[in-house]
């Protein structure tokens, strides 16, 4: 008898042991379908050409040039939980600094405790910069995007696209599971996707230019008159041009295409990727 309760006094001790260890995992969720927003907005009085970082999670960042002299800035944070209170208790947790250091403005948006996760928390940054900021924008879950400005851009997101709009300058443009969208003049462009499609319309400036894509489709529309060298492969997809180009690759190799176009080989072009067709166009 005294075995039997031994037993049943075991068994107890470990579903109740059980039942803690699911209690403190579900502890780390903090998720749930409703969210509280707030917005939070600062403005800095910066040069023509300010640096301008931002780091956020689990949202998007968007840039406009706009007012010359000045960086506004809106973060929009956003809690989460199984009830209006809890969301709003939740948005304690989504920390926002705003500083300026000489012309450089840095805003970070970060949980205070990371061991929870995350779930619909977050935060949005909308900026407005002069046309000659340089960006370094980053988010770790979210769409990043920049329109007119015309200084050096550094956009990377883990999961979203990325998107640059009336560009120039040096382009530094990544994401692991997206698209990238470049429309921009004279610039300097690396771009890659883990998984997406990349599409380039515009020109480029004399220097290397790197689009790489694991998965998806590479389309690239220069001017009619554009000279420049290529490097275009895919392994699994087609390399076409509407270009008059000298190969230097195989002529009934359709899945890669090296050549140059034109006199001025100090432009070079490389485009690859693991499964998608290749698209060098002329503007028409």
């Amino acid at each position: 008898m005294f075995i039997r309760k031994s037993s049943i006094g075991k068994t107890v001790l470990g579903l109740g042991l059980l039942l803690v260890a699911a209690v403190a995992l579900t502890g780390c969720f903090v998720g749930g379908n409703i969210t509280a927003e707030e917005t939070i907005s600062q403005s800095f009085e910066t040069g023509a050409t300010p640096r301008v970082v931002a780091e956020t999670f689990n949202g998007e960042i968007n840039v406009l040039a706009a007012e010359a002299g000045q960086v506004s800035v809106d973060v929009i944070k956003r809690g989460a939980g199984f009830s209006r209170a809890e969301a709003e208790d939740d948005l304690a947790n989504v920390e926002v600094t705003l500083t300026q250091e000489g012309d450089t403005v840095r805003i970070v948006a970060r949980r205070l405790n990371a061991a929870f996760n995350v779930g619909n928390s977050g935060a949005t940054i909308e900026l407005s910069v002069p046309a000659g900021a340089t960006l370094e924008l980053s988010s770790s879950n979210g769409e990043v995007t920049a329109s007119g400005v015309t200084g050096d851009v550094q956009l990377n997101t883990s999961n979203g696209d990325v998107e640059v709009r009336d560009g120039a300058g040096r382009l530094d443009l990544g994401t692991s599971n997206g698209s990238v969208t470049i429309d921009a003049q004279a610039a300097v462009v690396d771009a890659h996707t883990s998984n997406g499609s990349i599409d380039f319309v515009g020109s480029v400036a004399e220097g290397n230019h790197s689009f790489r894509t694991s998965n998806g489709r590479i389309k690239l529309t220069l001017p009619a008159a554009a000279g420049f060298r290529l490097d275009a492969s895919t392994s699994n997809g087609k390399v076409t041009t509407d270009f008059a180009i000298n190969r230097t690759s195989p002529d009934d190799d359709d899945n890669e295409l090296r050549g140059t176009v034109g006199e001025n080989t100090s432009v070079s072009i490389t485009a690859s990727s693991s499964n998608g067709s290749i698209e060098i166009r002329s503007e028409k």
